[in-house]
């Protein structure tokens, strides 16, 4: 019995110290790189049967068996494989593991497996572990960048100076709005001068024009201005009765002594004076006066002084039966003036007269327009003649050609755009009437442009590229259509050497709303093509995406300024590779100097039914054996849950607290096992010492 518990102690001293081993190797491994601790368990070893038990009989009882244990043993030494804290490195080669996968590693004849991610690029561009070299297992994607399904793993081999081979551009997407608000605009000629026409008894509907404004040709020849309402007046003595006339802004009716035009002052002269008569001559636009049957001695005068001038040249005597007369006056010519009354700037008639034949024509965006003729008749007005210039020009906006109010003159606004364009107005009398010619015909300095034709552009580039990698800038200008609501033209174009050869302009339309709702080549063409002329391919086929139609996710029209762009294309030159990326499934994806991104090849996992039946097999690898099961190969996400952390490692799951806790177990079961043999011992001993 002695015996027994000398040999059990034995066994208690013999694993604990297994058992301290191992915690002493978790320890020592607290700060290695996805680590996994390992634990002891112990089982009672043989016992030995002293007595069997009994089973009971007749009104006895059973008894149980007598058995005493020979000590202990080591039932199993388990690995942990619990998830190790994650530590970032922010080295991209840096992986660690999130789950219950392995990375597998080759050392060229059998494959190995780690927790452990820190890796590196050999000499060679291979993905190896850098405490042995053993070389990280994966597959590799094709020259397309496509990962091939069923393909078997084999080392992970990164193409250290790849190249990333240029590709013509196919596709470029258009995006971003064109303002609604903008038009384009037109050409704005005007004649230069002032153009006026007789002032006559039935000038302005028989009411006759605002003396403020009428020019006055002879002794005045100047404007009548500064005339004031209530407070100019004009004076009339025929050297026995005197009147005085108030000049108003509006007249209403003869014998209040005011006036506010000639026709107004005539018709108060005549209803004041027996002794004469006042008439408008409608020829020249002189006020006649004429004496009665004596003579009288005329006086008329004006406070203002340009207007006195001109009424004076009728002061003195003026004999019985005839006539005295001012100077010729005229008004600021309107659309009822008949072209043989208009008159220049200095009151002179412009010659027209009837049986004249006027001239029409121009240029409209560059290109001549089909000449046209006014036959000039006795009742031809001035609005003919707008009318003509106006279908002459073609133009189709409302205001054409037309008066000027101030002036008298023609003004003509084009329709908007630079393929409207006027220039080269030309309006004439052939052989004839210099006066209208010297006003209207084509001569330098006889059409002041007030507005010049502009088109509303907006232009859109992107660098596109040929077969062989060669850039070049492909532009589209857009151009806000005058005559279409929410329709815009578009024309391509291309840097020298390169020419376009087709599919180069068209339109896009937008509804109501400011939505895409066409967008069109014209000619039935369905894409851009250019000839690169640089030996590359050719034509390069370039289709455009401008969005859904009915939609505003690429072109719109709203009342916002325009920044529509040209924000992609698929084109792009030769490139090197100059950078990688790993992502969450273990995705290696290069970064080439063209901008290229390319999947280059995936890390492979491997999944085991039972991964503490794994053997360590030193350098933080892992073995198949016979218990483990046999390794199922697959990748991060799809085949195999576990997830990637690439700049990260995984940290030792040793935890320092409970291994300091079963140290401490493992030294008292020790001791205690070292006491029983030294008691034992004791006991031999004192059974030795019977014999003394």
């Amino acid at each position: 019995m002695t015996l027994r518990a000398l040999f059990s102690g034995v066994s208690g001293l013999r694993n604990h110290q297994v058992e301290l081993d191992v915690i002493g190797n978790n320890i020592a491994n607290v700060n290695t790189v996805a680590f996994k601790g390992s634990r002891v368990t112990f089982e009672e070893a043989f016992t030995q049967l002293v007595r069997g038990g009994s089973r009971p009989i007749g009104t006895l009882g059973g008894t149980n068996p007598i058995q005493v244990g020979l000590g202990m043993d080591i039932g199993s030494i388990d690995q942990n494989f619990s998830q190790g804290a994650l530590q970032a490195t922010g080295i991209k080669t840096d992986l660690a593991i999130q789950g219950n996968g392995f990375f597998v590693v080759s050392n060229g004849q059998k494959n190995l497996f780690t927790r452990a991610g820190n890796f590196q690029l050999d000499a060679d561009g291979r993905l190896v572990s850098p405490t042995n070299g053993f070389v990280v297992q994966g597959i590799s994607a094709d020259s397309t960048g496509v990962l091939p399904s069923g393909t078997a793993i084999g080392d992970i081999v990164l193409p250290v100076g790849q190249k990333s081979p240029a590709r013509a551009t196919t596709s470029i997407s258009l995006s971003g709005n064109l303002d609604s608000r903008e038009q384009p605009l037109g050409t704005i000629l005007s004649t230069d001068g002032r153009v006026f026409a007789v002032e006559m008894s039935t000038s302005n509907g028989g009411a006759g024009f605002d003396v403020n404004g009428l020019y006055a040709n002879g002794a005045a020849d100047a404007q009548i201005l500064g005339m004031t309402a209530g407070s100019t007046t004009v004076t009339v003595n025929d050297g026995t009765t005197q009147r005085t006339y108030t000049y108003v802004s509006q007249d209403t009716g003869v014998g209040d002594q005011a006036f506010h035009s000639l026709v107004d002052l005539v018709g108060e002269i005549n209803n004041d004076f027996a002794s004469m008569t006042a008439a408008i001559d409608n020829t020249t636009g002189e006020v006649v006066f004429t004496a009665g049957a004596s003579n009288i001695t005329l006086t008329v005068l004006s406070s203002n002084s340009a207007f006195s001038q001109a009424l004076a040249q009728a002061n003195g005597l003026v004999t019985a039966g005839t006539s005295a007369r001012t100077d010729e006056f005229s008004h600021v010519a309107n659309a009822q003036d008949l072209l043989v009354d208009l008159r220049d700037g200095a009151g002179v008639s412009l010659g027209l007269t009837a049986g004249d034949t006027i001239l029409i024509d121009g240029n409209v965006g560059g290109t001549a327009a089909a000449q046209r003729s006014l036959a000039v008749a006795a009742a031809t007005t001035y609005a003919d003649l707008v009318q003509e210039v106006d279908d002459t020009l073609g133009i189709a906006n409302i205001t054409g050609a037309e008066i000027d109010a101030a002036s008298g003159g023609m003004r003509v606004t084009g329709d908007g755009g630079l393929a409207n364009e006027l220039t080269g107005l030309n309006v004439r009398v052939s052989g004839g009437a210099a006066g209208f010619n010297a006003i209207f015909d084509s001569r330098p300095g006889n059409y002041k442009e007030l507005q010049s034709a502009t088109d509303v552009t907006h232009e859109v580039s992107i660098t596109v590229f040929d077969s062989i990698g060669n850039p070049n800038t492909l532009a589209l200008t857009f151009t806000k259509d005058p005559t279409v609501p929410n329709r815009w033209t578009w024309q391509a174009s291309v840097g020298q050497p390169a020419v376009i050869t087709g599919g180069g302009t068209g339109s896009v339309t937008f509804d109501s709303d400011g939505r895409l709702e066409t967008f069109v080549f014209d000619g039935g063409a369905t894409s851009i093509q250019f000839d690169p002329n640089t030996g590359a391919s050719a034509p390069v086929d370039v289709r455009l995406d401008t969005g859904t139609l009915g939609d505003i996710n690429g072109l719109s029209q709203f009342a916002s300024p325009s920044n529509a762009v040209a924000n992609s294309q698929d084109g792009h030159a030769m490139g090197n590779l100059e950078d990688i990326n790993i992502d969450d499934r273990g995705v290696i994806t290069g970064f080439f100097t063209n901008g290229v991104r390319q999947v280059l090849a995936q890390i492979a996992l491997a999944a085991f039914n039972n991964p503490t039946g794994l053997l360590r097999k030193g350098d933080s690898m892992f073995e198949e054996s016979g218990n483990s099961g046999q390794a199922v190969l697959g990748f991060a996400g799809t085949s195999n849950q576990s997830q990637i952390t690439p700049g990260a490692l995984e940290g030792s799951n040793v935890d320092l607290s409970q291994e300091f806790t079963n140290m401490i177990i493992a030294q008292r079961g020790f001791q205690a096992n070292a006491r029983v043999i030294t008691t034992a011992d004791e006991m031999l001993n004192e059974l030795v010492n019977l014999i003394r």
